[in-house]
């Protein structure tokens, strides 16, 4: 090949570089060709695409209805009227007030008396059959001190 042919076909391979710019995609325009997408992430918990609801991660909810029954203490009453209103504390140290027919992640307050909190939880087992029991929690009492008069 003669010098000269080289020189138009390194000319005509770099007039061609453009035209390959420009008809590559944008980044709004990026497609991933069955490519994984590197931005999400790996970690995931594994369920298998036939199991039922029950046993699916259930996406957390603010507040009183994130929290389960086994998780929360009763703190304290609060007396509104005639209606009573529960003072339960989450795992996290927070405090929620609860009137009766509130939800909870696993339940329904059905109950407050005056010593205690009666829930009904739901709990769905092997088999997938939810089952109902109802739950007691008594109100806890601290005392600020053991100095007391003999």
């Amino acid at each position: 090949m003669s010098r000269c042919t080289r020189m138009v076909c390194l000319w005509v391979a770099l007039s061609a570089v453009p035209s390959l710019a420009a008809q590559t995609p944008s980044p709004k325009e990026y497609a991933d060709g069955g490519r994984r997408d590197p931005f999400v992430s790996l970690i995931a918990p594994k369920v298998a695409p036939n199991a039922p609801a029950s046993s699916r991660p259930k996406p957390v909810v603010p507040g009183l209805g994130g929290l389960a029954i086994s998780d929360v203490v009763v703190k304290g009453l609060v007396k509104s009227g005639t209606t009573l209103i529960a003072l339960l504390q989450g795992p996290d140290g927070r405090t929620y007030m609860a009137k009766r027919q509130d939800r909870l992640q696993d339940g329904v307050v059905t109950r407050i008396e005056s010593d205690g909190v009666v829930f009904t939880e739901r709990a769905a087992d092997a088999a997938g059959i939810v089952h109902t029991r109802d739950v007691r929690k008594a109100l806890r009492v601290t005392t600020a001190g053991s100095g007391g008069q003999s």
